[in-house]
């Protein structure tokens, strides 16, 4: 392959890289001058007894009070259902519904029909706030577009232990697989919600069919988004950057991988055939600059890879730049793109073998038929 062809190829890669995931909206930290009505905070938990306290203490600390907070112990087999008892949760069971399956759907429409707030919030147990001012101001954006349809919130990503890091790439394909912030903007079809944050009014949450009517389902963001759109309402998505972040699967490589593996395929579905696109050649332009240096190195030396070591400099750097609109990540990590590029189709595939092929998969002990 000619040298011309190389550059041509490598700059559309790093082009591409800058088109699926141009500019994500967040929260801006607000004081409210409006009356807030009554909130009800929904958490469905199963076992969460690491995660839970470090959410309810942050929630205790908002200036915007919620008028209750409903844990809903889905079958738990740790100190889940203690814990949010003693942090003053009210503390509901799926056992103890009617429904004919458990799981977070089920969890989430059990709290719901408990909850007294004109407002219902979602939350994952893994997540929290990092500001006190943090659910005033999501309050007030959401009155900003009168309380219409449904606000969710990307949490980000903070990590604690290296393997964790291999979240990288499968984060950013999540913000990018809503089809909202290329550069086409609203011009391409949008899609889902992020289900560890969703707002909504009762009202509007009751005439969508809520979460009663995915009950079935492990992607509670997408289908609950396309039970609102179907309803005539919108969907706002926002990054939850200096707002809402969260640590994923703290606990174990392994549940990483059982994480991933239940939401890629199915989050991949729906992406634009264009954001699809940008993606692919994105990937191959640092599978590419990564071979073109490794194979410059060692076929001609180190006196002879400054053009091929400054391409794979820039996929560094914008590497660091799409990893900074999700989370929070070491810096080094920026400079070994390719490793997480392996670790996604890895993540990817495994998830295709589990979902479309045996269609079943493992999460917190709990075999999903799907």
């Amino acid at each position: 392959m000619s040298e011309g062809i190389l550059a041509v190829l490598l700059s559309i890669g790093l082009m591409s890289g800058c088109f699926f995931l141009f500019k994500i909206p967040a929260i801006p930290l607000t004081k409210s001058v409006r009356k807030l009505p009554g909130l009800s905070v929904i958490i469905p938990a199963r076992d969460e007894e690491e995660s839970l306290p470090n959410l309810l203490k942050s929630l205790n600390r908002q200036t915007y009070k919620p008028l209750e907070v409903i844990v809903v112990d889905d079958e738990s087999t740790d100190e889940t259902a203690m814990i949010a008892a003693a942090h003053d949760a009210k503390v509901l069971s799926t056992e103890e519904s009617e429904l004919e399956s458990g799981g977070k759907s089920a969890a989430c429409w059990i709290g719901a029909e408990k909850a007294k707030g004109e407002w219902l919030l979602f939350l994952d147990a893994d997540t929290y706030f990092v500001n006190d001012r943090a659910l005033e101001s999501v309050a007030d954006q959401y009155l900003n577009q009168q309380d219409k349809g449904l606000l969710s919130i990307q949490p980000f990503h903070e990590i604690k232990k290296v393997y964790e890091t291999a979240s990288i790439v499968p984060n950013i394909m999540v913000m990018a697989g809503v089809n909202r912030y290329s550069l086409l903007g609203g011009h391409i079809e949008e899609r889902g919600a992020f289900g560890p944050f969703l707002l909504t009014t009762r009202k509007q949450y009751e005439e969508s069919g809520g979460h009663r009517t995915i009950q079935d389902s492990h992607m509670d963001d997408i289908e609950l988004a396309k039970r609102y759109k179907e309803t005539g309402l919108p969907v706002n998505v926002f990054s939850g950057k200096e707002v809402v972040h969260f640590r994923m699967f703290p606990e174990s490589f392994s549940q990483l991988v059982n994480g991933w593996t239940k939401s890629l395929i199915h989050g991949s579905e729906g992406t634009n055939p264009l954001v699809l696109l940008s993606i692919a050649l994105w990937i191959a332009g640092i599978c590419l600059s990564t071979t073109i240096l490794i194979g410059t190195l060692v076929t001609l030396g180190p006196t002879a890879i400054l053009l091929p070591g400054l391409i794979y400099f820039f996929y560094c750097v914008q590497f660091r730049w799409l990893m900074n609109k999700v989370g929070q990540f070491p810096l080094w990590t920026a400079g070994f793109p390719v490793i997480y590029i392996i670790v996604f189709l890895f993540l990817y595939l495994f998830s295709v073998f589990k979902v479309k092929i045996l269609k079943r998969v493992r999460w917190r002990n709990r075999e999903i038929k799907l």
